[in-house]
């Protein structure tokens, strides 16, 4: 192969000769959800275990934090779902 052999090939052809491959949005994001979860759910057990308050107290705090985690949750998920469209439209 020489160098004039390099200027043909497409971007997955490159890719490949590295020993890459090109990842989806979705499985990116799928995974960036999946990670965000799990460190949710560990959180809210560890302040569980550590909460110095009263059990009505505690559960307004839970309550407020999953509050809070589920919107930024959802903000993230829109802010990713625009940029995806926002690729889909360019490409």
């Amino acid at each position: 192969m020489n160098i004039k052999d390099i200027k043909n090939l497409d971007k997955d052809q490159i890719l490949e000769l590295l020993g890459l491959e090109e990842r989806s949005t979705t499985s990116s994001i799928l995974w960036s959800l999946a990670l965000v979860g799990v460190g949710a759910i560990a959180g809210a057990g560890v302040a569980l275990l550590l909460a110095p308050q009263s059990g009505r107290e505690l559960r307004d705090t839970v309550t407020r934090k999953f509050k809070n985690a589920t919107d930024d949750m959802a903000s993230a998920v829109r802010s990713k779902v625009d940029e995806v469209a926002s690729q889909v439209q360019k490409g």
